[in-house]
Parts: structure tokens; sequence; C-alpha cells
């Protein structure tokens, strides 16, 4: 227990005053114990005790007593300087050995150099307990099968008894065998050893074994022993989809469908009465649109109607709630035409050896491209097949164009959009004849 300064020069003059010194002594002229305790990472039947003084330290003793009575147990007298100096410093006794375990309570008499003696009362504890732990803890299997789900653990129970530090198995002690999901209550054997079964029902589940706290073994700390994490080995699943049509227009719909199957302990079978969704995917990791789901019959197929409303990853894709088998997914492309038309076009003789071009595009699908390159073409007949191209041009910002050409002979004109082949549909200007 720490106390509080202020606490502690009270006591430490009380103390002095039982001694004898003069009373006009201050506290900061004695030593002072600003804690005493077990050393609970080694040893807990040894103290560790935290002194301060004016001069150097000389002996340091420990009283151990009965918290409820208040009686002595025991006196330790062999402390060495552990860390710090003798002035301020954490001293370390011997081990401690006590007829039973406890909770004791800790006074220390300190003395230094100058002659200063000093008791400080309630000084600190001894946590007289005995540390367990487990032993040669070891797992049937790491890795889990849809067949198996189960993992059993197998080691021993063990103490080590403060002061002595002997180390006793452990028999009859209540425990756990522990995932992230189940757990199996077990008691150990009279040679401390212990056996558990815990199910597993998710990737990556820790299995560990844990000692917490019994009304029959008072003093007996828990202890909790290293985790392993435990893998599924999956059961595969796999579907197909296939579209009636790889390219559609804007607004139209297409058709995919499939099989979903899995494989079984006894092979290949289909899955019957489940939804697969299906969306409008950028990327395998990326689906921007949910596009349905449609149910599986008796052999596993499958068949929705869609209109997605752009190019992409028609993708689809179904996951048990069992996680001992794995998901499936399959995908395949389909192109979305985007409209693209001509809102107006125009072509008049400039002069004899030129002619001007103007109109305007529009896309009213809600996308459009980056560039809109037009080829601007000439038919002297105006029939189809008798078209040439003499250039090429590119619509503004607005869709707009304009452009002059050098040409004496009288004919027909028009604009190409020739669209893209995944994005965007192919547009054709009405023809003009100019003289």
């Amino acid at each position: 227990m720490i106390r509080s300064r202020f606490a502690v020069a009270i006591a430490v003059a009380a103390a002095t005053a039982v001694v004898g010194l003069p009373t006009t002594a201050h506290a900061d002229e004695v030593p002072v114990v600003t804690s005493a305790h077990s050393d609970y990472d080694l040893d807990r039947g040894t103290l560790l005790v935290s002194i301060t003084s004016p001069s150097d330290v000389t002996s340091v003793r420990a009283h151990i007593r009965d918290y409820n009575t208040g009686a002595e147990v025991a006196v330790q007298e062999d402390f060495y300087l552990q860390s710090g100096s003798q002035r301020d410093g954490v001293w370390r006794s011997n081990p401690i050995i006590l007829g039973e375990l406890g909770y004791y309570r800790v006074d220390v008499d300190v003395t230094d150099e100058a002659g200063h003696q000093v008791t400080q009362a309630n000084a600190g504890d001894l946590d007289y307990s005995v540390v367990t732990f487990f032993d040669n803890v070891t797992l049937n299997r790491t890795t889990v099968t849809y067949e198996n789900r189960n993992v059993t653990v197998r080691g021993w129970l063990k103490g080590r008894w403060p002061g002595s530090g002997e180390i006793r198995s452990l028999g009859k002690f209540p425990m756990s065998v522990n995932a992230d999901f189940s757990w199996d209550t077990v008691t150990t054997r009279a040679d401390g050893s212990f056996t558990g079964t815990v199910a597993i029902g998710r990737a990556d589940e820790r299995v560990y074994a844990t000692y917490t706290y019994d009304n029959n073994h008072l003093f007996y700390g828990s202890s909790r022993s290293a985790e392993t994490a435990i893998a599924i080995n999956k059961r595969p699943m796999r579907i197909t989809i296939g579209a009636d049509r790889p390219k559609i227009l804007k607004d139209e719909t297409v058709t995919v469908s499939g099989q979903l199957t899995w494989r079984t302990p006894q092979g290949w079978v289909p899955v019957p009465g489940v939804q697969p969704g299906v969306s409008l995917c950028s990327s395998v990791d990326y689906c921007q649109t949910y596009l349905g789901s449609a149910t599986t019959d008796a052999d596993g197929r499958y068949s929705l109607t869609a209109s997605p409303y752009q190019s992409g990853r028609l993708q689809v894709g179904y996951s048990m709630s069992d996680e001992f088998v794995s998901p499936a997914i399959a995908s395949t492309n389909v192109a979305v035409l985007q409209p693209a038309a001509f809102r107006n076009f125009s072509a008049a003789r400039e002069n004899a050896t030129t002619v001007t071009l103007s109109g305007e595009m529009e896309f009213t699908g809600g996308m459009s491209p980056g560039t809109v390159p037009l080829k601007v073409q000439f038919s002297a007949t105006g029939d189809d097949g008798t078209w040439g191209t003499l250039a090429t041009i590119y619509a503004g910002g607005s869709y707009d164009f304009a452009t002059s050409v050098y040409k004496k002979t009288a004919g027909f004109w028009r604009v190409v959009y020739p669209g893209t082949p995944t994005d965007f549909q192919s547009a054709t200007s009405a023809s003009v004849h100019v003289s």
C-alpha cells in the first residue's frame, strides 16, 4: 500500500517520539517508507520496500501480521539493496516462509547511519499466494474442416508457491478451455492434467485455457495460457454466369443466368432455394449498383433480367451463413451504349471552292464522352455506300462544331460520330445537299 507523504510524516513523527528522539525533529530528517509489497513478478513470498532517508539505511526489518487479529506471524530481517541508493532505493527481502497462504499486513522498521530508528505501521501488504500457470498445453489441430470443427486442448495446471518457489501440480481445480464463441468447463485430474474440447464457428478464433477463481482454493491467482488462432479449411462453392448478349443500348435489358454448386463430402451438388445477388461493378472489389437477386431452382440454376445503366462487370455472388463454406463469385462484362444524336446540322456553300458545315450534338443518357471526334463525309449521290470521309474534327465543350471544307462539286454532306465500342452508340446527322 502506498501512503501519502503527509500520512507517512505523521506516522514517522509518532514513531520518533516512541524511541525517544527529540520532538523537534522534522519528517524529512528521518527515514520514510514509501511502499512495501510482494514481488508480483518473481516471487510473492518476497517483499520489496522503497525507502528514502537523509543518511544511509543500515537495517530493514519487516513484521508480518495477521490482518484480522494483528498478531505477528513472522519477522524478516534479511534485506539487501536491489536498486537505487542507500538513501533512496528499493530493498528486497530474502524469501519468507509462512505456514499458511493469505494476505498479510506489513509493518517496517528502518534504521539509518545517523541513528534514526522509525517503525512504520501498515507500510504495505504481503500477498502470500500461489501463482498458477499452464504447462505443456497442446492442441490436437490448428486447422478445422467442415466435417470436424472441434479442437481438443490438453495440458497441466500448476502452481508456484511463495517463498519456497516450489512447483506443484494443481489437481481437482475447476478451469475452462475457451474459444472466442464457445467454452468447455472441466476439472483437472489428480495430477493436474486436463482435457477440454471446444467447437469452432469462425475463422481465426483463438483457443486458450483459463483458471479464474474458486472458493475452495483461496489465494491461488488466476492464469491464462497462450492463445492459438484456428484456421478453417473451407469447402469450395462455385457459381457460373453468362449474359444473353454482351452489348445493349441504355434502357434495354440483359438476362444473366448460371448455376450454383458446392462440394460436399459426397461431391459437387446444386444449391437450391437460395438467392444469389447480381450487381454492376467497376472492379472485383467495388460494386456501385445492386441489380437484384434470383432464386435457384432444384438444379441450382438462376436467371435474372436487369437493365444496367452503364458498362461494367455483371457480378454474381453468394455466401452461405456457414463459414466452413467459401463464398462464390463470378462475373461477365457487358457494354451499355449511351445514346448520342445530332441536335442540328447545316451545310452551305461559302464560295465556289468552299463549303461551311456546322451543328451540335447531344448526349441524353446522363453521361458524355471526354472527346467527341466527328467524321465529315461527302457523297455525290447521297446513296448508301457512296460516302467518303474528307476530314475529322472535334466538337467543343458544348458539343457544337463548325468547319470549312474545300469542295467545288455539288453533292450531299453529313457528319458521323463513330461512338465507342463499350460506352457510346454511334450517330449520323441528316444529309444536306449543297450545290
